[in-house]
């Protein structure tokens, strides 16, 4: 991971976003890393940059996070390792197994973000997926060839 110069200008913290001003142009869904005080690593993404502001996203929340952090805003977006050797298996929201088995080794990393799909442009989607737990089933109904959640 390249990072860009290291930030000590966190002005407001607001629940999950921090507010950094910055010095570099820096990208719309770019990683970030927050240092604590303490040593603590937090990670966060880019959600909104502008001419001297950005505003980041903690992932793991903001508790401990102070103006005296330091920010270094990587020069890349999420990326999920992938590997044949992931079927079957649970992970959490983070990508990280919690099922106990063994590490994964994968074969290659790829970007979680991609283009919007126009929803006109394709076919409509109409084959139902039943998953056994009556509230999804009825209340938020799943069809094959749509965006699932992933809830963790």
């Amino acid at each position: 991971m390249k990072a860009t110069k290291e930030y000590k200008t966190i002005t407001k913290v607001a629940g999950p976003l921090v507010f950094v001003e910055k010095t570099e142009p820096i990208g719309y869904g770019t990683l970030v890393k927050v240092t604590l005080v303490d040593g603590t690593v937090k990670s966060g993404q880019v959600l909104d940059t502008s001419d001297d502001m950005v505003v980041v996203q903690i992932f793991e929340g903001t508790s401990g996070v102070s103006k005296d952090a330091k920010v270094k805003f990587l020069k890349e977006n999420i990326t999920l390792p992938v590997s044949s050797d992931m079927l079957g298996r649970v992970f959490n929201g983070a990508g990280k197994p919690i099922d106990d088995g063994p590490e994964l080794i994968p074969k290659k990393r790829l970007d979680i973000g991609g283009a919007a799909i126009n929803p006109y442009a394709r076919a409509s989607p109409d084959e139902f997926i039943q998953t056994g737990i009556s509230t999804i089933d009825v209340t938020n109904t799943l069809v094959r060839g749509q965006k699932l959640p992933i809830f963790s």
